[in-house]
């Protein structure tokens, strides 16, 4: 079994909020006093990535240069109203991810949060370890997405194999998937293993997509998840600056060119990861339903990206 059963006495998360909730209401201690504040939470759309599981379709990822400021990052998450996580063993900072979610001041139950982790590759000597390393080190029995994240450094189908245990057999898993496979890294895994990927986590923004691998996602029911929505510091190009999307922020009034960014990805249906540290920043870049990409808008976003390699 790829799950231990001495993993069954590790510390699971505290439940409350739903992910539905609009407004939290909060315990607060100010200068030696008890207060109620009410605290309006994000309001998040969510999407069906596999039966009967639903995912918020912007989750907050934990990796990249501020990796080591996890636990900050998943505590103002939480706060603003977030609930979806993306972590990785890579990353080494599951143990943040955990301590966040345990010391939220909402008091989230396990149920609460979806958790989306990756092992690193599809090393098949290792991979039972790997999930069981991810498991201990977040404190809890299942991750509601498991990813594969990258096709490298071994077989990806016997690596695939061991998701679909996870997944089918001992439901360490409620959903698998891979990131930054191309297809014909895809096809493999659709030709001799049991369970389509629900989830294929790509580099996806403006300025740059992949569109073959969208293409065959789109073909095969597999849900895209955008990794760096708003762009790579110092690679393809400058959203901040591009005249384009800075016009189309400008013509919906008070829009930021990044909550146009982001809503161009969630608008053609693919689900989205972005980093932020600031709860501000979050709170800003998540608030992207109230407001419509008309058609032809839509049209000009599309015409701004390229296609190139997918990074990892």
């Amino acid at each position: 079994m790829l799950l231990l059963a001495w993993m069954l006495a590790l510390p699971t998360f505290f439940l409350v909020l739903p992910i539905s909730s609009a407004v939290a209401v909060v315990e607060e201690e100010k200068e030696g006093s008890r207060q109620i504040i009410k605290r309006t939470l994000l309001w998040m759309e969510t999407k069906e990535i596999a039966p009967n599981v639903s995912m918020p379709v912007m989750s907050i990822g934990t990796g990249g240069q501020e990796h080591g400021n996890a636990k900050q990052i998943v505590s103002n998450w939480l706060t603003v109203g977030g609930r979806a996580i993306d972590t990785a063993l890579n990353y080494g900072n599951q143990d943040q991810v955990r301590q966040a979610i345990q010391e939220s001041a909402t008091e989230l139950t396990r149920d609460d949060v979806f958790i989306t982790t990756k092992i690193p590759d599809c090393n098949v000597t290792n991979v039972a370890q790997y999930i069981q390393q991810d498991l201990q080190l977040l404190g809890t029995t299942y991750v509601d997405l498991l990813l594969i994240h990258g096709p490298r450094r071994g077989d990806c189908v016997e690596t695939w194999k061991y998701l679909e245990h996870a997944y089918l057999n001992d439901k360490t898993a409620r959903a698998i998937g891979v990131s930054n496979f191309r297809t014909a890294d895809l096809e493999p895994l659709l030709q001799h293993g049991t369970v389509v990927p629900h989830v294929n986590q790509i580099q996806l923004n403006l300025l740059h997509k992949d569109v073959d691998t969208i293409r065959y996602c789109d073909q095969h029911g597999i849900v895209v998840e955008a990794y760096s929505p708003l762009g790579r510091a110092g690679t393809r190009g400058d959203l901040a600056h591009n005249k384009v999307i800075q016009g189309i922020a400008q013509a919906h009034g008070n829009v930021t060119i990044y909550q146009v960014a982001l809503k161009w990805i969630l608008q053609h249906g693919w689900i989205l990861t972005f980093q932020s540290s600031s709860r501000q920043h979050q709170e800003v870049d998540a608030d992207v339903f109230h407001f419509t990409l008309s058609d032809e808008e839509m049209k000009r976003l599309d015409a701004l990206s390229s296609s190139d390699s997918v990074g990892v």
